[in-house]
């Protein structure tokens, strides 16, 4: 009878702390719904009002899916004020963590498109030291790379103000913006002329946009619709090419419709060089998405660039030879000639040689970093040849260096190299051991170092 009583007020007081746990657990959620929406309406770029009608939106999805929780949703805050203040606080958390997390930082490099005193501003609003700036990327402009009042000589000019080494400082062109820079020289001006004013011509207009996509779904094509191409994101130029030379049938028939016919569609030369832009477009494309992406390190982007270079030779001597067997949109249209595409490839090479000559003057650093197992001591700077060496000589990191992608593996490089300074600050009694205990570097410690 006593345990009895017992489970009873136990399962009596349970309830009642249920009574004022519950509220809090949905106030909690309530607010973390509310800073949930308000973040997706940030990354949408919505105006904060939108909040309201979201809110209104998940009531009347509620009154249909959930309709005992209908009072929960509607104690969600999404008010254009609510909305504002969630915005503004996300803003100074991020921006807070990323200046406790730069604070860890042991090397850190730029991408500059500003000005040298909003750099610096911005460098100090993070506390980003100039004795950690290791490298500087930019696009390549004059007024970025001028020796004298170019950003890159100011910073040169502001380290050794600060008696540091500005020649330690590698300065180099982005990588990406060089294969931009690239591909513009592709021009074949006949098929992009025509192309755009092809488009303008249906899309500019609404009637012709809607009388375009009537035909369209009429027809049953595999489009619905043409694209634009933007000149500043080049990328659109592929999308456009690609979409038109699908739907260049149905064009034709449009503009003929239209009474302005585009003799070009007739014409097979044109549909050969159309043919060839869309392919060599496509590639293009291809290699500008695999040099983006997290955790991409320099020695794999400038294999990726190596890689394109040697495609590039490749297709230059098939496409003398006649040979399509690459470019499956040009083989299509059974060209006559195709000499001319070779020209194409050959000056798309020499750019790429070009602009990214200031990338395989660091080969040899970058050879230290990717392959170090590889090179010979003799061939490294003085003050790395104890390193390699023993790097070299040490069977397990070999062994991991065979099994591991090279960003895991220098992460255990360092975190070897933390654990072989520390014990020999133990060993001399550093201040930090002071108290007798060891504790082994942290797996995470190596993404502050690449940071």
């Amino acid at each position: 009878m006593r345990l009895d009583k017992v489970n009873v007020l136990r399962q009596s007081f349970g309830a009642q702390q249920a009574v004022f746990i519950r509220p809090q657990s949905d106030r909690d959620n309530t607010t973390h719904a509310s800073f949930v929406v308000s973040e997706l309406i940030a990354k949408k770029l919505m105006p904060h009002s939108e909040g309201e009608f979201v809110k209104e939106c998940l009531v009347a999805a509620a009154e249909l899916l959930a309709p005992d929780k209908v009072k929960l949703f509607q104690s969600v805050s999404l008010s254009r004020r609510t909305v504002s203040d969630r915005i503004t606080d996300m803003a100074q958390d991020v921006e807070k963590t990323l200046k406790d997390t730069a604070r860890d930082f042991q090397f850190f490099s730029l991408a500059c498109e500003d000005l040298f005193e909003q750099v610096v501003l911005a460098m100090n609003k993070f506390e980003l030291q100039f004795d950690k700036l290791s490298g500087l990327a930019t696009d390549g402009a004059p007024a970025m790379v001028g020796a004298q009042k170019g950003l890159t000589a100011l910073f040169k000019k502001e380290m050794s103000r600060l008696s540091l080494d500005p020649s330690e400082l590698v300065v180099c062109h982005c990588i990406i913006h060089q294969e931009n820079l690239c591909a513009q020289s592709l021009k074949l001006n006949n098929v992009m002329t025509t192309l755009v004013s092809t488009i303008n011509v249906i899309k500019s207009r609404g009637l012709n946009s809607r009388q375009f996509k009537e035909l369209l779904s009429e027809l049953e094509s595999e489009y619905g619709d043409l694209v634009y191409h933007c000149e500043v994101r080049w990328l659109s130029r592929g999308n456009m090419l690609t979409r038109f030379y699908s739907l260049r049938e149905e064009v034709k028939q449009f503009m003929e419709m239209k009474g302005k016919p585009v003799m070009e569609l007739s014409d097979s030369k044109w549909l050969c060089d159309l043919g060839f832009m869309v392919d060599i477009t496509k590639y293009l494309s291809e290699l500008n998405v695999k040099l983006q992406g997290p955790n991409q390190l320099l020695s794999s982007l400038q294999s990726h660039v190596k890689s394109f270079e040697a495609k590039l030779k490749l297709w230059q001597v098939q496409l003398e030879r006649g040979n399509t067997i690459h470019f499956p949109t040009l083989q299509e249209q059974k060209p006559a000639g195709t000499s001319e595409y070779a020209a194409e490839c050959a000056k798309l090479l020499q750019a790429f040689g070009e602009r990214f000559q200031d990338m395989k003057s660091k080969q040899r650093e970058l050879n230290i970093f990717a392959t170090p197992f590889n090179v010979e001591p003799a061939d490294v700077p003085d003050n790395l040849q104890h390193e390699i060496i023993e790097l070299q000589s040490n069977d397990e990191l070999k062994a991991r260096y065979n099994n591991l992608p090279l960003l895991e593996l220098n992460q255990h490089v360092f975190n070897h190299e933390l654990l072989l300074e520390q014990l020999e600050q133990r060993k001399r009694g550093n201040a930090c051991f002071v108290r007798g205990d060891y504790t082994p570097p942290k797996e995470n410690a190596f993404h502050s170092y690449t940071n």
